[in-house]
Formats: structure tokens, sequence, C-alpha cells
């Protein structure tokens, strides 16, 4: 069963006591409504019409339940605390929230109608998910009055930082509200943490990485970025209707060399005037990217009962004005603005047919517009113009990010989408793509379902598909005094892939090795071959995390590290001469074996072969061995379908070494699957514990099968060494 603020539908009575159903716009009801029409699920929620009272009902396989709002409660829990109150506070405070007494009572009153209408129709040990944040004190008032039901709660937009909830009045009774569910879901990492230290500060829960003990119960709070329908949308766009309005468009709006494109609810968050003013000064500089070019602004009305969305609508018409006006012919109009939502089928025709799609928000938990344009480009056309301040920034790396705060830095991304050649555009809109097609609604609900059905007992479940020679070695490493984890990247936290840049940990692993480095005496590292910047990138922010790339030669140190430094170490002449020769050389052997990609790097470059056949590869590496590797200043190091080539003397083993004089480490972990592994599994001592990730040779006494199984391996040692931090508290205590 799902709850959320509205249905996936607007209800209407007809004079006949009938009523239709036609489905709502917004991001909720684009990602869950496919999903519960396929699994005949029951939906809560208001109908969208104020004083509204109608009878259940059954819409596209969905069971809908309508809940009555009253015209008073709509104008102060909807519009005042929901979207005066939190929308503003939780986006960063773009715009001022405002806190009133009567909004929050109102709040509290909604909230509670609505779960006594989930405890009323919830099947006896159900589950109940819970959406977005008019909702969130809807989990615990459930658990009080349904305590069979398993609870999820999944936030939609972003959570903010300490510094910005705690302006809250209501903060403590909101986070307690939300921790009456089982699993409590974010987009991002970041959102999660934040929770988590505030759950700590507000109810004095006691925390272990991303578990809180609240109330006799754990609650997990992590992330599970949200998706969309995208098999449906391909398949919508790929039709031949689709086609041919996607041509008519164009046709329509004169036939443009360019069409760029922006989709988006009119709300102050999603930086439309952003767009706008970079078009306008590229008009104004007779730039030649935007020559015969034209903007199409879809606009679906929001909220207009608010001040702040009308004085916003206000300004976007008029800038559309001005800009029609300035830079405008008689039937050329250089802005296209609608204002009203259009239906899926009329949108993938723009999405067809928009060749630059412009996504600009100042903040977004996620923005699944941007993954809807690339799920239709079924054609392999079109460049993603993107926020680095949206949820989907995270995941569609190949997209064109901008800042939108910087307009200079809008302008040159949106030159550099329209002028983008031909093949530098299909290449990233594939890893767009493979990214959106892999990742889907279903892949997303069933992750963050499995995650309430199996929470109760995460460790034990995580320790019991782990060889228990493994889970002892690592209970038993856990408890020493400083303790140094260090892991590789591909093939350990996240599964090989054929193409580099489309790696994802798995967020499992990721989140165990944030809240073990946020632990005392604990020092986590990821050490990886790739850059330093390539490393960050697939990181995201990296906390607590120490960063080693290039095989020990860069690395990045979390604030308040005492040693070390950031980037890498200066090469000396003959090194940088070295360096330039070598790059000359690989260039001459990737130009007879063209599958072969090269990864630049500080102090060298990797020679990657995954995307090679086993002649060609074999070929490449017997050329690498002739030409380059016989001269003694060039280190040669192999790996699985890889070989890195540097002019400094640089590998895991030293770089490990390093990692433990530098934080005093009195054992370590080390995390590996690769044959560049070997050196720091041969660099530990005998106290210390390494683990093989799949198979082949090694010197690590112990081995997993796979990134999964390391996450469950990070989980044990994180409830471990928590436990070792408790006991040490415990005794702390009796001696004060």
């Amino acid at each position: 069963m799902v709850v959320a603020n509205r249905l996936p539908f607007d209800l209407q009575r007809q004079p006949d006591g009938s009523t239709t159903a036609q489905q709502a716009p917004g991001g909720l009801v684009t990602a869950l409504a496919p999903l519960l029409s396929r699994q005949h699920g029951a939906w809560i929620g208001w109908p969208g019409s104020a004083d509204l009272s109608l009878e259940p009902t059954v819409a596209d396989n969905v069971s809908l339940y309508p809940v009555t709002l009253s015209s008073g409660e709509v104008a102060s829990y909807y519009e005042g605390f929901s979207n005066a109150t939190l929308w503003p506070l939780y986006h960063d405070a773009v715009v001022a929230p405002e806190f009133h007494r009567q909004w929050w009572e109102t709040y509290e009153r909604v909230n509670r109608r609505f779960a006594q209408a989930a405890a009323e129709v919830a099947d006896t040990d159900g589950i109940v998910w819970i959406h977005d944040y008019q909702l969130q004190l809807v989990p615990a008032m459930l658990r009080r009055l349904r305590p069979d039901v398993r609870i999820g709660y999944f936030l939609h937009i972003p959570f903010p930082p300490t510094e910005l909830f705690m302006r809250l009045p209501w903060r403590a009774e909101i986070v307690s509200g939300l921790l009456g569910a089982d699993v409590v879901g974010f987009q991002l990492p970041g959102g999660a943490r934040n929770f988590v230290r505030l759950a700590r500060l507000l109810t004095g829960a006691a925390v272990s990485g991303s578990l809180i003990e609240h109330d006799g119960r754990t609650v997990r709070a992590a992330a599970f970025p949200i998706s969309i329908d995208s098999a449906s949308q391909a398949k919508l766009a790929a039709s031949q209707r689709a086609r041919d309005d996607a041509a008519r468009i164009r046709a329509d709006l004169g036939g443009p060399r360019r069409l760029i494109l922006g989709v988006d609810r009119l709300d102050y968050t999603k930086g439309i005037n952003v767009r706008l003013r970079a078009f306008g000064e590229l008009l104004a500089e007779r730039d030649p990217s935007v020559q015969d070019t034209v903007l199409v602004q879809i606009a679906t009305p929001s909220r207009e009962r608010l001040t702040s969305y009308a004085r916003m609508r206000e300004e976007i018409e008029r800038q559309v004005g001005a800009l029609n006006g300035e830079h405008g012919r008689i039937g050329r109009p250089a802005v296209h603005y609608l204002h009203h939502s259009l239906p899926r089928e009329e949108l993938a025709a723009f999405y067809v047919a928009a060749d630059v799609m412009t996504v600009t928000p100042l903040r977004d938990g996620m923005n699944l517009v941007a993954k809807e344009y690339v799920a239709c480009r079924a054609d392999g056309g079109g460049v993603l113009l993107l926020s680095e301040f949206t949820g989907a920034a995270h995941e569609l790396r190949s997209a064109v990010l901008v800042n939108p705060y910087d307009t200079d830095g809008v302008k040159e991304g949106l030159r550099t989408a329209l002028n983008m050649p031909e093949g530098d555009a299909r290449q990233r809109m594939r890893a767009l793509r493979r990214q959106v097609l892999s990742h889907d609604v279903d892949r997303w609900a069933s992750s963050f379902l499995g995650a309430v059905r199996e929470h109760r007992d995460r460790i034990a479940t995580a320790a019991g598909r782990l060889p228990a020679s493994v889970v002892r070695a690592a209970r038993r490493v856990a408890g020493t005094e400083r303790l140094l984890i260090a892991s590789d990247f591909d093939g350990t936290l996240a599964p090989i892939v054929n193409h580099p840049p489309d790696a994802r940990a798995v967020p499992e692993a990721l989140e165990n090795l944030h809240a073990i480095a946020a632990l005392p005496d604990t020092t986590v590292a990821v050490v990886s071959g790739r850059s330093l910047a390539d490393l960050q990138a697939l990181i995201g922010d990296p906390g607590r995390l120490y960063l080693v790339g290039s095989h020990g030669a860069e690395r990045r140190l979390p604030p308040g590290a005492s040693a070390g430094g950031v980037g890498p170490r200066a090469l000396t002449d003959a090194e940088s001469s070295t360096l330039e020769w070598l790059r000359g050389a690989l260039e001459g052997i990737r130009e007879r074996h063209p599958a072969v990609r090269l990864e630049p790097k500080p102090v060298g470059v990797a020679v990657h072969l995954r995307q090679t056949d086993d002649a060609d590869a074999a070929a490449a590496e017997r050329e690498i061995t002739t030409e380059i590797s016989a001269d003694p200043a060039i280190r040669t190091m192999r790996g699985k379908k890889v070989v890195e080539l540097s002019v400094v003397a640089v590998d895991k083993g030293s770089a490990l070494q390093t990692l433990r004089a530098m934080t005093g480490s009195t054992d370590a972990v080390y995390l590996g699957d690769d044959v560049t592994d070997e050196n720091a599994f041969t660099a530990l001592g005998p106290h210390d514990l390494g683990v093989k990730v799949g198979p082949g040779d090694t010197a690590a006494r112990l081995r997993v099968e796979s990134p999964t199984a390391v996450a469950d391996l990070l989980g044990v040692l994180l409830s471990a060494r928590v436990a070792r931090a408790h006991r040490r508290e415990q005794r702390a205590s009796r001696h004060r």
C-alpha cells in the first residue's frame, strides 16, 4: 500500500454520481503509478480538490482510497506548512521558509487522518509505503495504531543539513515521526547521513552507521535513488506517432537548426530563469552556437495560490516577453512558452525533437525529467545539460554538468551542448542510456521494498551470507586499538563493467564505509589505480574517507588529517620528459589497435583492454612489452584487462604502508580483487586481514565472492567496531 499526499489520479464526481479519473502530474505519480498498476496495489491520498468526499474506487488496476481535506486544511497543511515551510527549508532556503503554529497544528491533524486511513485498510503484516514531506508524522502515528505492519518511508526531495533543519521549531517531532518507519529512504547518501545525525542529536538515539536504535526498535536510514519506467518511456518515444509528432513540432517551429527544451513544474527551485538568462545572453552576444536556435519551455502550473509562486510566474513570463521582444522575429519567437501540462505522449515527442535538454534546478532531490529525456532518446541523439545540484547528477555523469548559480558556467555548458560533435554526443548518450535503462523504477522499488522486508535482522543476514572464517577474522581484527580499513574500488566496492565511467559502488558498501569512517580510532581509505579526480567523481562526497589514486601517487585526506596532502607529487624534469614520451608511444599503439582505450593519469597512463578481443589484447600487450616496458624508467603493473604504466615507483603496497604510518594504525584490513592489489596483500602483517574478492591466485588469507559480499563484510566490521566502542564507553563511564 502507498500512502501519499495526492492520489495518482485526479478524481471528479460526475452529474450522474459516477467518478472519473485522469492521471495526475508529478514525479511521484510518474514513478509509482505504473508499478502499482502492475501489482494491483492500493493508494491512499487526497483527490486534489478541497471539500471533496469520494468513495473508494479502482482505476488502472489500483485501489484508490480518497482522504478528504477541507479548504482550510489545504491552505494550512498543504499550501502552508508543506509548501511554504518545509519545501523552501528542504531546498536550501532558496526562498525564506515561514513558521506558523496554526499551520503546524493542521499538519499534525491531517497526518493523523492519513495514518488512520492506512490503519483501517492495511493488510495484516502488510507493507505500508509512505511518501514525501507532506506526511512525515504518519510513520510514528501508524506504528502506534498498527504495530503489526512493516513501514517504509521515502523522501523525494532533498533532506537538509543540520544547520538548516535546526531552524524548524518542530524539528524533534518531525524526526520522531520518521523514526516510526522500519526503513527511511532518501535520494542520496548525504540525506541519509544528515538524518542519522539529527536522530542522534534530537532524540538521543544510539547510532551505528545507518542503523538507529529508537524506542526499542532498529531503524535503517539509507539512499535509494528513484528512477522511471524507462522501458515504457523508451517504447513510447520509439512509436511512429512520437516520431511523426517530433517532426511536426520542428516544422511548426520553423525548422530551426537547434531546438533547446525545458520541462518543469513552475517552481522557484527549478532554475527556469537560469536557462532563460543564459540563452538570452548568448543571443545578445550573437554567439554562433544559438544562431537559428529556439528554446521551448514547458512550465506545468504549480501551487499558484502561493504568493512566491505567483511572483515567480510573473517574473518568468516577463523574462520570456523581453527575450522575444529583443530577439524574436515575425513568426519566429526566440522562446516558445507553454504554461500547461502535457500528456506523456506529447512530452515524448518533444523529448525526441529536442537537440538539447536543459535541466537547471537550484536544488532537486532527483529530477525525473532528465531520466525521461534520456530514456526517450532511442536514436542515440541529443545532449543533456544538467544541474550539479540534482540527485540525477550523481548518476548521469555523462551529461554536461553545470552550476546553476554561475550564469557564465551555464552559458558555457549550453554552448558546449549546442556545438558538441555528433560522435561525442552519441557516446555520452549511450552511457546515459545504459544507466537509465538498467536502473529503472522496478529496480528502485524492489530495492526499497526488499530493504523493508529484510531490515529487521540485517547484520545477522549479512554474516550468514559470508564464510564463517571471514566473519571470525573480521570480528577479531575489529577489536584492535586503531584500525585501518583500505579497499580497492573496481571489482571490490563496484562490479567490473566494460565502460569504466559507468562503474557504481554497491550502495550498501559505500554506506558502510562512510559509517565506519565516522567511528573513533578508525581510518577508512579507498585505494585505486584510477586518477584521484576520477575516484572522487565516483565516490561523491568523500566525507571522512581517505582517497588514494593512481596506485598511491595521489591522495586526498579528510578534514583534520594531520599529514600528507592533496593531489599528485610534482614530477622531476626527467620524469615529465619520460611521461610525455610514454603518452606518445601509447598513442601509436592505440592507433594500431583502435579498441584499446588510454586513460591519462598524473604520473602515467592506464591501457584498458576490456573492449578488445583476445587476439588484439595480446598483440597490444606484446607491443607494450617490447616498445615500452623494457625502459627502466617505466614501471609496469598488469591487472584484469588493464596495463598500468607509470614514471614513478608507486604501488598499492607502499600506499598502504604510508597510510599506516600517517594514521598510527595497529591493525589493517585490505580488500581487493586485482593483480595490482597483491602488493597490498603482501605488505600486510601477521595480525592484519587480507581479503581477496573473486577468483585467482592471491597472497590474501581469506576470500569472498563479489562486491555484494564486500558490502556484507563491511557491515560485519561496522557492527563489531561499534560494539567495541560501546564497551569502551561503558568502561569509561564506570570509572568516572
